[in-house]
């Protein structure tokens, strides 16, 4: 009688990073000193050290280079940085949402948005929470820089922001599209126009919003029309650009989503053309919808036709 082989051992489950390990990277990868971040996390140098020579043994791969004078992230150590905070991020959030689902029974959504687009945003998370009472929705406003990088590193579940090249593993729902316009005083010579060109606006004294994606697009196009960028004023809060325009000081340049809500008495809002700039506004979630969570499956799907519906196409 022929002897059966014995079956082989089930294979052991490999090993996975430890929290304490991954919170050690992402530490030192933050101030480039292991005493510094050792102090950051209330260990001793010697045991974060070990932390982080465990986890590149685990991985199989040297995460830092390490001298007397510095110590910097390798190759490696960069191209795991993003993945290490969004699994740190990911953790941190949803220990939280599980907390508050235990005290609450409620599921917890956190959603981020541009500031121009959160006009269109508010009205329809205002009507998704009538009819979803039972979700906890967290809303903020960012940069489109720091946005993406929040839907990258976990911090956020859902965005809404501009489409300039997703990064891997993020899908976007298209929402609008919004342009470029000049803001002028009722009584600029402009001001009837039905659209001006940048030639139009290349002797005049113009204001801009100094921070974000839009601002570096200006600014590009005025350097390639020839304009005095001395000239122009960069400033940071749209009332203030606002205040300049209806006196007749500045011509405004700005997002026409920044222009919706406001009082526009004294004002005129003209397109720009030759050329036109544009923008896509996407609402955006990081995780594939497959793999999120019930709740932001659900209100991804629903805000984005419920955005769709509402976004007013561009004059």
């Amino acid at each position: 009688m022929t002897k059966r082989p014995a079956p082989d051992p089930p294979a052991m489950p490999p090993r996975q990073p430890t929290l304490r390990q991954l919170r050690g990277f992402k530490e030192v990868a933050r101030h480039a000193s292991f005493s510094r971040a050792a102090q950051a996390l209330a260990l001793s140098q010697p045991a974060l050290s070990s932390a982080i020579r465990e986890l590149e043994t685990l991985m199989g791969v040297a995460l830092f280079e390490r001298s007397t004078h510095h110590v910097r992230l390798t190759p490696a150590g960069l191209a795991a940085r993003a993945q290490i905070e969004w699994l740190l991020n990911t953790y941190t959030q949803g220990a939280d949402d599980l907390q508050r689902l235990l005290d609450t029974q409620a599921a917890t959504v956190r959603i981020g948005c541009i500031p121009s687009t959160m006009h269109l945003l508010a009205p329809v998370v205002a009507q998704w929470r009538l009819r979803h009472p039972e979700t906890v929705l967290i809303l903020s406003d960012h940069l489109n820089d720091e946005l993406m990088a929040a839907l990258n590193n976990g911090e956020l579940d859902i965005g809404l922001g501009l489409d300039f090249g997703l990064a891997p593993g993020v899908a976007a729902a298209f929402v609008a599209e919004d342009e470029l316009v000049a803001v002028l005083a009722a009584t600029h010579r402009l001001s009837r126009r039905a659209a001006v060109t940048w030639q139009d606006l290349k002797h005049e004294p113009l204001a801009v919003l100094s921070r974000g994606s839009t601002y570096e697009m200006i600014v590009s196009t005025l350097r390639q029309q020839g304009a005095d960028l001395a000239a122009t004023d960069t400033l940071n809060y749209t009332d203030t650009l606002y205040s300049l325009v209806r006196a007749g000081l500045r011509v405004g340049l700005i997002s026409r989503l920044y222009t919706q809500g406001q009082r526009q008495d004294g004002l005129a809002i003209v397109p720009v053309h030759r050329p036109q700039m544009t923008r896509r506004i996407c609402l955006m979630t990081r995780a594939p919808e497959s793999q999120a969570r019930a709740a932001v499956q659900r209100c991804y799907a629903e805000l984005a036709g419920m955005l769709r519906g509402r976004a007013e196409p561009s004059a």
